[in-house]
């Protein structure tokens, strides 16, 4: 045990304060390596308005705050996009998990439910998925792209 204000207790709090910065630096790292993947595969990039003051007090405060994710959304992600000619918005997150991207139908949902299956058209879609594409619809819809997709025997084709 360290005695608080001893000269080995601040060497103890030296060498936790390194390595803080040090994970603090890879997180970080892992960001711009994420982000520039991201830059890589799309040239419109669009995510949830998403309050992350309200996450810091909620249930999951320690993972997401440990994890930096509103530092990647909120400054990391808009800064490479700019630097790389990419656009980013933030797009509203009001019903993304209970909208269908086909037909815009809403239906309310269990968190437990991980799969959609649309009442009005029949569309069956992972939950996670379907969020997704309607985030990527919203986005389409903000910088004037249509956002409709197409249904075939197989598969859903994006028209965007």
């Amino acid at each position: 045990h360290k005695n608080k204000g001893s000269s080995n207790w601040s060497k103890l709090q030296n060498r936790i304060a390194r390595l803080d910065e040090k994970i603090s630096n890879t997180r970080r790292d892992w960001h711009f390596k994420i982000t520039h993947q991201l830059c890589d595969l799309a040239d419109n990039i669009f995510v949830e308005y998403v309050n992350f003051n309200s996450w810091s007090k909620g249930i999951v405060r320690k993972q997401s705050l440990d994890s930096g994710i509103g530092q990647f959304i909120n400054e990391i992600l808009p800064y490479v996009c700019w630097k790389r000619g990419k656009y980013y918005a933030k797009v509203d997150k009001n019903y993304t998990s209970q909208e269908y991207p086909l037909c815009g139908h809403r239906q309310k949902k269990k968190l437990s439910d991980r799969k959609h299956n649309c009442s009005n058209c029949s569309y069956q879609i992972n939950r996670d998925v379907a969020a997704a594409k309607i985030i990527r619809n919203r986005g389409l819809i903000a910088v004037g792209h249509t956002a409709k997709e197409k249904r075939t025997a197989c598969a859903e084709v994006p028209s965007a």
